[in-house]
């Protein structure tokens, strides 16, 4: 089994970050659904989710030279962790993105999305401590 007591290890962990890609799409289109008033499906890029990481102040967690496709993939693993540890429902995770998303939609999809993915992400640190 996969010691998680770290932070780092839970960001490097590639299957977290596989099962967490999925769970990050569904999470956003749902949010971005129900802002919306119509359904859609959406990906989350991979620059989104970096930039959320370095704002949440994540990114020291990492090693120094790692690309924006690592820096995304942590950002996934540690939403898949929060889930599959019970420390962030599915229900809980869409109503803070959309709340998050709708606040900050006049800013641009862009910015909304690396605000509400940030926000989340300091969510998801304060109960992992």
């Amino acid at each position: 089994m996969v010691d998680y007591s770290s932070l780092s290890s839970v960001l490097m962990d590639k299957g977290l970050a596989e099962l967490g890609d999925s769970l990050v799409n569904f999470l956003y289109s749902a949010a971005k659904s129900r802002v919306l008033g119509k359904f859609c499906g959406e990906r989350v890029s991979n620059k989104v989710l970096a930039e959320a990481l370095r704002r949440a102040g994540l990114r020291a967690e990492l090693p120094r030279r790692v690309d924006v496709h690592v820096r995304g993939d942590a950002a996934e693993a540690l939403i898949a962790y929060a889930w599959v540890s019970n420390l962030l429902r599915i229900d809980e995770a869409i109503d803070f993105l959309a709340s998050h998303l709708e606040r900050r939609l006049g800013e641009g999809e862009f910015e909304a999305s690396i605000i509400a993915f940030s926000e989340l992400l300091k969510l998801i640190w304060e109960r992992f401590k």
